[in-house]
């Protein structure tokens, strides 16, 4: 099972999702003026499809 750490961020234009593997963990960042984060998690498991159905969604705490 990953765990996948979800964060919200202003990315560059064209840029809706972006992400990075660590071993169990990766972290997502995703654009909310561009997409949703259903939709960016989707892109997500595209991009990793060892994702679908294994992994838990854990949000980072606004500081």
């Amino acid at each position: 099972m990953a765990e996948v750490c979800v964060e919200e961020r202003s990315l560059d234009d064209g840029v809706v999702m972006v992400y990075k593997v660590f071993a169990r963990r990766v972290r997502m960042a995703f654009d909310p003026a561009r997409t949703t984060e259903a939709a960016a998690l989707d892109l997500l498991r595209l991009q990793l499809p060892r994702l679908d159905g294994a992994m838990n969604v854990v949000h980072r705490a606004a500081t």
